[in-house]
């Protein structure tokens, strides 16, 4: 499987903290992985470097072969490489479904096929409404996404992200601020999402348990350094990772 996001060298400084060292990674078209690492191993500031919101210092970043390396965020939407972030930026004072509408209008293209060649929608209310099904919201609708419980909040925020029809859908901390029970039907739905969109999808997670059961592949920042990735048996059994991060009273 080809890649479809690489990055090569890529460094940033904040004042005398490297926050982003050298990092290198081939990210394969359709994989769901997982970026885990202790609370400021640059793991926030990578999807920043790879959406535009800072710029590198030095190295390359490549989507589907073409040098995307510092590009405006807006552009980088446009070439689909969409992100949901820690804390859900949705309108509060405004329904659900219009939550989801003035997303699908805003980027809506009616001769266009959705999600690689699976679907084709007549107008914008038909992908509104087939949007609210796949993400579980269309019974709360009507409600105003204030009233939204914390989960139900995260989730119209990764559907306002699926309107845009991403290639890569990144998700910082899609589960922080939910208790067990929620964080598990979270991580369910965007493994349902991935296996049904044929998404390729990057989350950052501090649940381990979580990362362990759905990701395929797994990488490891630590003050900045990609210090390992692989499959999750690998990654459990590396002892710079368990040294690092992990700690044995993980297994």
């Amino acid at each position: 499987m080809s890649a479809i996001l690489e990055i090569k060298n890529l460094n940033k400084h904040f004042g005398g903290i490297h926050v982003a060292n050298n990092i290198n990674m081939s990210i394969k078209k359709g994989e769901m992985s997982a970026i885990i690492g202790p609370n400021g191993a640059g793991k926030t500031t990578l999807f920043n470097l790879i959406t535009g919101f800072i710029p590198s210092d030095d190295g390359k970043v490549f989507f589907e072969g073409q040098d995307i390396t510092n590009t405006r965020p807006e552009t980088i939407v446009k070439l689909g490489i969409i992100r949901a972030f820690q804390v859900a930026s949705v309108f509060l004072e405004e329904t659900v479904y219009d939550n989801i509408y003035l997303a699908s209008l805003a980027h809506f293209n009616k001769s266009a096929k959705i999600f690689a060649d699976r679907m084709i929608f007549k107008d914008v209310h038909e992908h509104t409404e087939f949007i609210l099904k796949k993400l579980g919201l269309f019974d709360c609708k009507d409600l105003k996404a204030s009233e939204l419980s914390h989960g139900d909040m995260k989730a119209l925020d990764i559907a306002i992200a699926l309107t845009l029809q991403p290639k890569i859908l990144l998700l910082d901390e899609p589960t922080a601020g939910m208790a067990p029970e929620e964080r598990f039907k979270m991580m369910h739905l965007i493994k349902e999402l991935h296996d049904y969109f044929k998404l390729t999808l990057v989350f950052i997670e501090h649940d381990m348990d979580i990362v362990f059961s759905i990701a395929q592949t797994i990488r490891v920042l630590v003050q900045g350094q990609l210090i390992a990735e692989g499959n999750p048996d690998y990654i459990r059994q590396h002892e710079g990772v368990i040294e690092a991060y992990l700690g044995k009273e993980v297994f």
